[in-house]
């Protein structure tokens, strides 16, 4: 198998987390690329040249960092990104849903910042910026972040924040919550979040 990802890409740091949590390192080659440039690598495998893309060993192709993580747990040994129990697979799709919409909302805020002053729409930023707030206090009300536990929904919290941390510093989200602050700390010294840490 062979996974498409850039280093600062909080979608496909998602995957790659994945990857090395699930013990996958030997059956997942990693495939560095910019799919900014539309290389013709990326994109004769994945026409939408977005990364993270999972190229499965019988060739069909697997977008979508939430979808990825699905299909990496159903290839390990002995899954664990999604239990199978009901309600704590529910639990698990629905924080890691939530996380992937904090990821959306930083990264258009970052991609707006990207163009040319006279361009930009500030009035859209503001909006993304207030949805990263509501949606950091609504996780910080409501989430049991469970020591011992890293799954789907805690690996997109992580990458969601580590992002925030990377990216938009202006944003001062540790010292209104600092409990999210210290589990981010926490994990951050697992080996699959060194291993993938933006350069």
């Amino acid at each position: 198998m062979q996974l498409f990802f850039n280093r600062t890409s909080p979608y496909a740091r998602k995957a790659r987390v994945a990857v090395i949590e699930l013990g996958l390192e030997q059956q997942v080659t990693f495939v560095e690329i910019d799919p900014w440039t539309e290389p013709a690598e990326l994109v004769n495998v994945a026409p939408l040249s977005k990364v993270p893309a999972l190229l499965l060993a019988d060739g069909k192709l697997v977008t979508e960092s939430d979808t990825i993580l699905q299909v990496l747990d159903s290839l390990a040994p002995n899954g664990q990104l999604l239990p199978a129990a009901p309600a704590q697979r529910r639990d698990g799709l629905a924080r890691a849903a939530l996380c992937q919409g904090l990821i959306d909302a930083s990264f258009i805020t970052v991609i707006e910042g990207r163009r040319p002053e006279p361009l930009r729409w500030s009035d859209w930023v503001m909006r993304q910026e207030r949805a990263i707030a509501r949606a950091l206090s609504f996780i910080d009300a409501s989430f049991a972040l469970v020591p011992g536990r890293f799954d789907a929904g805690d690996i997109s919290f992580a990458c969601a924040l580590a992002y925030l941390d990377f990216r938009l510093p202006h944003i001062e989200w540790r010292e209104p919550h600092p409990r999210l602050a210290q589990w981010l700390d926490d994990v951050s010294a697992r080996p699959s979040m060194i291993a993938t840490r933006p350069a």
